[in-house]
């Protein structure tokens, strides 16, 4: 196995914006995942051809909600992996929303996140990624968030991968 780097990080352009537009969930087991030979995901396979199985759409709050990794590593196994979570912030305490956080509570899922670059990223590639942690809340002030704070995690030995934009619309379930 090849460890040798083949390229450096350069500064780059002051074009980038931090925050997440979209996410889109679905149910992990019925994904199957086509990587480029540059490791961008080209393809996604959503199960049998019925309707309800792809990706859902899930719109956060403006500028409320943001995911990221961390490298996890241990010297003293040899070995390296990566956290991956999303924060989404949903508004409005209803029964359809608490249902959803059900459902979402309960299902091993496949999570793609659009930011604010037009980019899109995939959580949770080999292993799926869970609901951990959030709650509710119906605020204090007037302009205090009434809604939900989702956590979601996973746990995979590569980082994320970034997702090909024109293969969104295909795997969006339209309801």
């Amino acid at each position: 196995m090849a460890c040798n780097l083949t390229a450096g990080i350069t500064k780059g352009c002051r074009d980038n914006a931090g925050g997440i537009v979209e996410a889109y969930i679905g149910n992990f087991e019925n994904m199957t995942f086509t990587e480029g030979s540059d490791g961008l995901i080209t393809a996604i396979t959503t199960g049998s051809a019925a309707a309800t199985d792809g990706y859902y759409t899930f719109v956060p709050n403006k500028n409320s909600s943001t995911w990221g990794e961390t490298i996890q590593g241990s010297l003293e196994n040899g070995t390296i992996g990566y956290e991956q979570a999303a924060t989404l912030v949903f508004q409005k305490n209803e029964a359809a929303l608490r249902n959803q956080v059900k459902l979402l509570g309960q299902a091993n899922l496949s999570i793609i996140v659009k930011d604010k670059n037009e980019k899109y990223w995939l959580i949770g590639k080999q292993n799926g990624a869970e609901l951990l942690s959030g709650g509710s809340s119906a605020g204090t002030n007037l302009t205090d968030l009434n809604g939900w704070t989702l956590n979601f995690s996973a746990t995979e030995p590569q980082p994320g991968f970034e997702v090909s934009g024109s293969i969104i619309t295909d795997i969006q379930v339209t309801v």
